[in-house]
């Protein structure tokens, strides 16, 4: 990855041996490593250099470097130094921190900016990491949306298995758009990943616990389902205590039951009016098309959003359907048999005289990218009633995002292009 920084006018003095007049050295087994550099390049953006070669009590000699190692202090180095800085995610942690130890994290902040436009799935994970030492809120921002667009992809990257704990904590506690099984496993495979660091046995289960120490708690359990967590159990003997497998145990077969150690803060979507995204199913043409009392429409979108709001227009024949009422239920279905895996909301709404009649949901709903979902609506009409309208089966929207309407093999007829829903209002993660 590379960043235009400055210009390139001492680059020829970068670790020349010749021209230095200062060395850093480093304890490398038995040896002692030394880079060179020039004092004037690093006291010129470095007040702390300043102060230790040209203050009142300057040092001679060589400067000892013991919280990094030769590569990652020569990364650290080319901020001084070079046009286009080279970094690497097995040290940019240390480089950012020499660069605030030397007061110049300033000019990583820059980089950071440039950083967003070099990060992929396997190094989003990296670049939140630097996003969050450097406060660079711009940069977590974007980490946290592409995380979110995909995290099962994001969590399997080497990128995310060496993250800090800070970096873990941060993510555990986001709204994330995929399955707590999915998080708990991405966990495991984090606290896998830490064991061969440190040399411990990945296969007993303490050493696992030990890793992940109280981050084991922000998975919210209570959003699995009992065979996902039982299977957990079976799989994880020794990952929780028995005081802890009660708790979790009581969460998931009583209603009414709090949790007392885990977190059971429910994630928490706040609609904003201010970003609503209109989602208008785009009119083909008019014809007349029979269909049931209840119509269903099926849906996926490529990224997270937040749905709000419902617009139908409720015609019949070219007649209102005035003071109709009508029954809206929204589920998640799964993909292939379009059966109904959770029911997400169950309400309604007395239609007036206009054509566009809308239902704005008391809470929104999260949208997880390519998941299947289902809006059936229920008319307290005749059996068999007209559509007069024929719908596009994708909407795009501004940045990529695309909502695109399914076909429901089980029904007798296309409810990607007919229906009476019109318009779906959405907010963007």
């Amino acid at each position: 990855m590379e960043i235009i920084l400055k210009n390139k006018a001492t680059e020829k003095l970068y670790l020349n041996e010749k021209l230095a007049d200062v060395h850093f050295a480093f304890n490398v087994g038995d040896e002692i490593h030394k880079v060179p550099a020039n004092k004037a390049n690093l006291a010129a953006l470095s007040p702390v250099f300043d102060r230790m070669f040209y203050g009142s009590l300057t040092e001679d000699g060589d400067v000892k470097i013991v919280d990094a190692s030769v590569e990652a202090f020569k990364e650290f180095l080319q901020i001084f130094y070079l046009g286009e800085v080279t970094l690497t995610i097995e040290n940019i942690e240390t480089v950012a921190r020499l660069a605030d130890k030397y007061d110049v994290l300033a000019y990583l902040n820059d980089c950071a900016t440039f950083t967003q436009n070099e990060l992929t799935i396997d190094n989003m994970f990296w670049g939140l990491q630097l996003a969050l030492f450097l406060k660079n809120q711009t940069l977590t921002d974007y980490c946290e949306r592409k995380i979110n667009e995909s995290p099962k992809e994001v969590f399997a990257s080497d990128a995310f298995r060496r993250c800090d704990k800070e970096t873990l904590e941060h993510i555990l506690k986001l709204n994330l758009s995929c399955e707590s099984i999915d998080v708990f496993n991405a966990c495991m495979d984090w606290a896998r990943y830490a064991c061969k660091l440190d040399g411990l046995d990945e296969k007993q289960a303490i050493n696992l616990r030990n890793q992940l120490g109280d981050h084991l708690k922000l998975i919210r359990y209570d959003e699995m389902s009992l065979e996902e967590f039982t299977g957990i159990h079976v799989a994880n003997k020794g990952l929780f205590n028995s005081e802890e497998f009660e708790d979790i145990m009581l969460t998931l077969t009583m209603d009414k039951y709090k949790s007392k150690i885990f977190n059971l803060n429910p994630r928490q979507y706040i609609w904003s009016n201010d970003n609503e995204l209109q989602c208008t199913r785009v009119l083909q043409s008019m014809v007349d098309h029979k269909i049931g009392e209840v119509e269903v429409l099926s849906f996926t979108s490529n990224q997270p959003v937040l749905l709000g709001n419902i617009q139908c227009s409720l015609t019949k024949g070219g007649l209102f359907l005035h003071g109709s009422y009508v029954e809206v239920d929204i589920a998640q279905v799964e993909d292939e048999t379009f059966r109904i895996s959770k029911l997400l909301h169950n309400g309604g709404f007395r239609a007036n005289q206009e054509d566009d009649n809308q239902m704005a949901l008391e809470k929104p709903i999260f949208i997880k990218p390519h998941t299947m979902y289902e809006i059936r609506t229920t008319l307290s009409v005749s059996q068999n009633s007209w559509c007069d309208k024929l719908w596009l089966p994708r909407v795009e929207l501004d940045k990529g995002l695309k909502i695109t309407f399914h076909r429901n093999p089980y029904l007798n007829y296309n409810n990607s292009i007919y229906g009476w829903i019109s318009s779906l209002e959405l907010n963007r993660i």
